[in-house]
């Protein structure tokens, strides 16, 4: 995608930190996400309008405040789903800008954090219902778009995993195995992260952060099975799904240390 293209769009969430003892806390005043680039059949909007339908999107963040520094930003892509008797499967490349400012207002920008992936893996909300005999995979691949890459992949349930050598991949495995329903309304699941398995940005203060996302099912002619998120019809009577949520895991560490 082109610069100016990115450079159009309103595609900008931001975070601000709450407030806390400052003794507890290892993080900027102020930091941000962008959507810069999308590739895939899972979103293929990037540059519409938001106001027309649903778009892939950033949707919001969550964080703890009691000194454990959990945080997760979450990703929504209303083109990615799978069903047994359809589209089996489907993907997505996601790019994100991220920057830190030193004041809420995002005026003055700071480098005096360095962004940390995936202390905590990945959540994923999204509505299922799978037949005994039927599988559901979301594959995860993460590559750091700076001046090195690391691939994390996550289908569940995953196996522990070695410590961080250092080298360019880190694998989880996560299946979801029918029977198995999420009811009518989208439900959250978690990977389980037995050791913490760190990607640090390049450098502090900004950098980019590119992440593949696959949604694929599996099973048997005859079964059935789908992997989507919540929908209803808009007043022209067109379907309109929310998008599967995707969370990526992130903290920081202070720079100059």
């Amino acid at each position: 995608m082109k610069p100016t293209i990115v450079a159009a769009l309103s595609l900008i969430y931001s975070a601000v930190a709450l407030p806390a003892a400052e003794s507890l806390r290892v993080l900027p005043s102020n930091w941000q996400y962008q959507i810069t680039s999308l590739r895939g059949p899972g979103c293929p909007d990037f540059g519409k309008d938001p106001d027309v339908g649903r778009t892939t999107r950033l949707t919001f963040g969550q964080n703890t405040v009691d000194g454990s520094e959990i945080y997760y930003w979450f990703v929504a892509y209303p083109h990615l789903r799978v069903d047994l008797a359809d589209k089996d499967h489907s993907w997505c490349e996601t790019e994100l800008s991220y920057e830190e400012f030193k004041d809420v207002t995002q005026t003055v920008k700071s480098a005096d954090y360095r962004l940390r992936l995936h202390k905590n893996g990945t959540r994923v909300i999204a509505t299922y219902d799978l037949e005994k005999g039927v599988t559901a995979t979301f594959k995860f691949t993460y590559e750091e778009n700076d001046e090195k890459s690391v691939c994390l992949t996550f289908i569940f349930p995953r196996p522990s995993l070695p410590a961080n050598t250092g080298a360019s991949q880190i694998t989880d495995v996560v299946t979801w195995n029918g029977p198995l329903a999420s009811g009518q309304y989208q439900k959250e699941d978690s990977s389980v992260v037995e050791k913490e398995e760190i990607y640090k940005l390049p450098r502090c203060g900004a950098g980019k952060i590119k992440f593949r996302t696959e949604l694929s099912i599996a099973g048997r002619k005859g079964l059935k099975g789908f992997v989507a998120s919540e929908h209803s019809k808009d007043a022209a009577g067109t379907e309109q799904y929310y998008g599967i949520q995707q969370g990526f895991s992130y903290d920081w560490e202070k720079c100059g240390k």
